[in-house]
């Protein structure tokens, strides 16, 4: 009998760093600490780099473990926030 995790594919630290880039160790590792899947970080990533911020915002909104992606690297990353 499998468990509910055993067919989910957590991202690696290499997985990581291929999709957001040079990130420092810690943020890797807080990252990897939530247990997202590559496509969890591929959708908070898209978000982040998204340049229409507003209507994101109003339309759809990040979830899960994607949104807490999205808040490490919207406070590990200040010079790229939006207005």
């Amino acid at each position: 009998m499998s468990s509910p995790n055993q067919d989910v594919n957590f991202a690696t630290a290499s997985e990581i760093r291929a999709i957001v880039g040079a990130l420092d160790d810690s943020l890797i590792a807080a990252i990897l600490a939530l247990g997202a899947t590559r496509e969890e970080i591929l959708e908070a990533q898209a978000w982040f780099t998204s340049d229409d911020y507003l209507h994101r915002e109003l339309h759809h909104s990040l979830r899960g473990r994607a949104a807490l992606v999205f808040d490490i690297l919207e406070a590990a990353l200040p010079e790229l926030d939006r207005p």
